[in-house]
């Protein structure tokens, strides 16, 4: 009987203690798992897709629209090359990715009149230049770009009652790129910007590569 009781008080101060596989012990928590941190965006070694932009001039009597279209590819480089139209150098923000404008064609399309003259519709290919434009990627994943054309001169042919005659137009392109990347992609379209009688818009969607 003594044996018994003996037997049953360790059992008992075993079980007050901790013993026996019931909760975790104090001095042995439950280990916490961490969420892993979100991705930050894609920093690719370039992108690359299409860009439109829009130039409409409406100042009586003249009425042009000038769109340029194509393919755009921006690669890493220093944003400085940059040579901005109106002297708004681009703001880099810390740890950014920048990117510059990989030389190419664009498509411009130029229509127009000056009151009973018309310009028709002309076609050619602008070649853009690498301090023509730039992306920049934020570590937030936003990103800022700006692809410009300063004004440029270009031969038309002006038709008017009395007959045709040849002439320049001044043609100009300033596309201004604003968003955040979302995946691997940076799509948007511009706020347009009107200055003086002219108003600027555009759309553009480029990928990873």
């Amino acid at each position: 009987m003594t044996r018994m009781l003996l037997m049953l008080s360790l059992f008992v101060f075993a079980s007050a203690c901790g013993g026996g596989g019931g909760n975790p012990s104090p001095t042995n928590p439950t280990p916490t798992v961490s969420n892993p941190p979100a991705p930050s965006p894609a920093v690719a070694a370039s992108w690359q897709g299409t860009v439109t932009a829009v130039r409409r001039t409406l100042v009586p009597p003249l009425d042009t629209t000038q769109s340029f279209a194509g393919t755009a590819t921006f690669e890493r480089g220093d944003v400085g090359i940059y040579e901005p139209p109106d002297l708004l150098a681009p703001l880099v923000p810390p740890n950014a990715a920048t990117y510059i404008l990989k030389p190419g064609l664009l498509k411009l399309t130029h229509t127009g009149s000056v009151g009973p003259c018309s310009y028709g519709t002309g076609t050619w290919d602008v070649l853009m230049k690498a301090s023509d434009g730039y992306l920049i990627v934020a570590s937030s994943g936003t990103v800022t770009g700006r692809i410009t054309l300063p004004e440029t001169l270009f031969p038309v042919t002006v038709t008017c009652p009395t007959g045709s005659t040849q002439g320049d137009s001044g043609v100009q392109m300033d596309l201004t790129i604003s968003g955040s990347v979302t995946g691997t992609r940076i799509t948007g379209t511009m706020t347009p910007a009107t200055v003086a009688g002219t108003t600027f818009s555009g759309s553009w969607s480029f990928d990873a590569r």
